[in-house]
């Protein structure tokens, strides 16, 4: 997380302009602590309190304030507000956060010390009284004291929003959960305080267990819930992922549910290719792309380098310590988990954000098993998409068959119609006497003209449109935006360049299997969309019709051309 200049000096001065000398004042001035076993065992009981906080959907719930609220009735301001101390400390030695340790404590401190000395000011200004054995006046003035302290609390987390841009909002789930904390934390205080009232330090036991009990298993409850839950939203992606047919759609679909469930600020894809390692897709700079840019291998690392367990890291110093790459500037928490196809590594995924410690344990086994559903999904979906390439490819020529061009066909007409392209021309061809070369030569030759011209025609028309085998010796190639005009000059070049050439054959018929060259000639016919018409099925009988009457029965190496 991104601290400014004027913070980073502005917080550190309030703090040892307000705190060090406030405690003094309230420690020396206050009513003082007269049982210093009494004090110890409240104040460690809320320390450890504090390192415990419970989460519920995703909020953050301490209950350290019923003992801090006992050790203000019975011992005064300067007494709690040295504990409160003491559990901020603990809290910040002991857990982790995406802010610094240094700056976290300075914030803490002052948060709680305003909010201690507020509420003992609202406290005294009421006429409650420390030490009291009424049982109404303690709860009457500890429940004033105990919501003011909240109310406080409150006040500074949206002043430091306004000053420095920390996210805060009064009516949210957190406040509402703070404000359900006192039906637990108050009467527990109230208790506690008659408690040790009664009966001295050892009164605190009956009352210490079994809370202590009662938050280990609210804990690993609330944990247990936790997972589950995650478990459960990691079963439906795997479920999405599953439904998906498309590589690039599936990709999209994992990397929007890494940064949803994780979130993460950048999310990299890392595949492996005949041996090296490529980040081939990414989410950063707050785009998808395909074209990462911020995550660079070390040059000694760029041919791969060894195997990393899923694992998580809270810090730039931690895993610039551990990974052989490097991340966009200010990342400070990562996760890595590799991709496994049988057991062979076939690359990672990396994910990070600017947050400290934002990743757990936890965190990095649910997104180790997002990862498993990716790469079992994904190799399904390159399975299918590269069945279905063979099946919309024509074996021998290698090039787009009927059943691709009939699907292309239609989408591009659809898209004339619809205002997305402005014209579509379709050139069909067809071999010349295609049938006195195989009775000729045999049908092998004829193979073997038709894989020579399917790689003139493929290489004539790379960047411009698409061609595809239409069956036999017929070819037809698809020009979206291309005008008439255009197409017609552009099947004139190809029908001379077709006239212009030779192709090597090995005729099959005779003993010997002699290499020989031969010519051929070959007939086109065009049409367009919306020239001609507006229907694909239309298109491909008008240029198939200027093909027969403009190319074959006008004496065949000719370019026939629609005329509706």
């Amino acid at each position: 997380m991104q601290i400014g200049k004027g913070e980073r000096i502005s917080l550190p001065l309030a703090w040892l302009v307000i705190v060090p000398g406030g405690m003094a004042m309230l420690l020396r001035f206050g009513d003082g602590i007269d049982d210093w076993l009494a004090y110890v065992i409240m104040a460690g009981a809320a320390i450890a309190t504090g390192l415990f906080p419970l989460e519920f959907r995703n909020i953050s719930v301490s209950f350290q304030q019923w003992l801090l609220i006992a050790i203000f009735l019975r011992f005064g301001a300067g007494a709690e507000v040295l504990a409160s101390q003491l559990v901020v400390l603990a809290s910040v030695l002991f857990s982790k956060s995406a802010l610094p340790p240094v700056h976290r404590f300075v914030i803490n401190s002052l948060i709680f010390f305003v909010s201690s000395v507020f509420a003992a000011g609202v406290f005294f200004l009421a006429g409650g009284m420390t030490g009291s054995s009424s049982v109404s006046h303690v709860i009457g003035f500890g429940l004033l004291y105990t919501v003011a302290h909240l109310a406080a609390n409150h006040l500074c987390l949206y002043a430091d929003s306004k000053w420095f841009g920390r996210p805060y909002h009064f009516r949210s789930r957190e406040t509402l959960w703070d404000g359900a904390s006192l039906l637990v934390i108050f009467p527990f205080g109230v208790a506690a305080y008659f408690m040790e009232r009664t009966f001295g330090p050892t009164g605190l036991i009956p009352i210490l267990i079994p809370f202590f009990i009662a938050l280990v298993f609210a804990g690993r409850y609330n944990t247990s819930e936790g997972v589950n839950r995650r478990l459960e939203s990691a079963s439906k992606t795997g479920y999405e992922l599953a439904g998906r047919l498309n590589s690039e759609e599936l990709i999209r679909l994992f990397i929007h549910r890494i940064r949803q469930t994780q979130g993460a600020d950048v999310v990299y894809l890392i595949e492996s290719s005949e041996g090296r390692l490529l980040a081939t897709n990414a989410w950063e700079s707050d785009t998808l792309t395909k074209n990462p840019r911020h995550l660079l291998f070390a040059d000694k690392d760029r041919n791969g380098f060894g195997w990393i367990r899923p694992s998580v890291y809270g810090t730039v110093r931690e895993w610039k310590k551990e990974l052989p790459f490097s991340m966009p500037e200010g990342i400070e928490s990562v996760m890595i988990a590799p991709l496994l196809n049988e057991e062979e590594l076939s690359g990672y995924v990396v994910t990070g954000a600017y947050r400290r410690h934002l990743f757990t344990r936890e965190d990095v086994q649910i997104f180790d098993l997002l990862c498993t559903h990716f790469t079992v999904s994904l190799e399904k979906v390159r399975y299918v998409e590269n069945a279905a390439s063979h099946s919309e490819r024509c074996p021998l020529t290698g090039l787009h068959n009927y059943r691709w061009f009939e699907r292309e066909l239609d989408r591009r007409v659809r898209n004339v119609n619809g205002g997305v392209l402005s014209r579509l021309s379709l050139i069909i061809l067809d071999i010349d006497h295609f049938k006195r070369l195989n009775d000729t030569y045999g049908h092998q030759s004829g193979n073997d003209i038709l894989v020579s011209l399917a790689a003139i025609l493929e290489k004539e028309t790379h960047g411009k449109g698409e061609v595809a085998r239409f069956g036999g010796e017929e070819f037809v190639i698809l020009l979206p935006g291309w005008w008439k005009e255009e197409a017609v000059a552009f099947a004139e070049r190809l029908r001379k360049y077709i006239d212009d050439s030779v192709f090597e054959i090995r005729p099959d018929l005779g003993a010997e299997r002699k290499k020989e060259f031969v010519g051929i000639t070959a007939s086109f016919g065009v049409a367009n969309v919306p020239e001609d018409t507006d229907e694909p099925m239309d298109l491909l009988r008008n240029a198939d019709r200027a093909l027969y009457v403009g190319g074959k029965q006008s004496g065949r190496n000719k370019v026939g051309v629609y005329q509706g």
